[in-house]
């Protein structure tokens, strides 16, 4: 009875595709394209690109899934997520969740970033002798790209997992929930508007427009995240 009651409260949460997602799609895209083996004609290397940005959307909506209900489970109810390349920011009742539970939810995130990385790494394992070189690459990106994102979610900001965790120890200390979201949601914005300008100056000083305009673009969603994560607690 209890989980066919957290899953009805799962299914009334709202959900919501932030738009920089559609940006993200087409840089991993065309990362992929571009980094592919030239042997292989465009539009192959185009649909490997499309299909491995959109398994990618597809994890971590099933992710953010898992972790909603892993928090309704306990009690903690959920308004709304918004979905950001990085994960999502759950708009949470305050009055439902308690510094332990936060500090749970955090560190479950943490962990199954590092699980699906090693999920991925494994299966592109198995498959490196199998010949089969479309499916092997497209493996081995995603397996790339959940490794970059385990090590992106240890920065103590949010809305990234280190952040929620620095926020369930700061709130345990202070006991002060605005207070703790505000340092962290600040720490979020202070990193991102650093990703941008570091994307700036990878373009300027070294030529490498792809990799300069990628790091101002993760900078940027870090930088929105963290604001509206503010925005949520005042």
């Amino acid at each position: 009875m209890r989980i066919t009651r957290n899953m009805r409260w799962i299914l009334r949460t709202r959900g919501r595709l932030h738009y920089t997602w559609f940006i993200a799609i087409i840089l991993m895209s065309i990362a992929v394209t571009t980094q592919f083996s030239l042997l292989y004609p465009l539009w192959q290397r185009i649909v490997l690109g499309i299909t491995a940005s959109l398994f990618f959307l597809v994890i971590m909506t099933f992710r953010e899934f898992i972790l909603s209900l892993l928090a309704t489970s306990r009690g903690i109810r959920i308004e709304r997520v918004t979905l950001f390349v990085f994960g999502g920011a759950p708009q949470i009742v305050k009055e439902t969740s308690l510094p332990s539970l936060e500090l749970l939810l955090a560190v479950t995130g943490m962990l199954s970033n590092i699980i699906i990385t090693m999920v991925f790494y494994i299966i592109y394992v198995m498959l490196a002798y199998s010949g089969n070189i479309i499916v092997n690459v497209l493996v081995q990106w995603l397996a790339f790209i959940f490794l970059m994102l385990t090590i992106i979610h240890f920065i103590p900001g949010l809305p990234l997992d280190g952040g929620r965790l620095l926020r369930a120890l700061l709130w345990k200390n202070t006991g002060n929930y605005e207070r703790a979201t505000h340092i962290t949601g600040w720490i979020g914005s202070s990193i991102g508007i650093l990703g941008v300008i570091g994307g700036i100056l990878v373009i300027i000083l070294l030529r490498q427009w792809f990799e300069g305009v990628l790091l101002i673009f993760l900078g940027w969603v870090l930088q929105s995240a963290a604001t509206y994560t503010r925005r949520q607690a005042i």
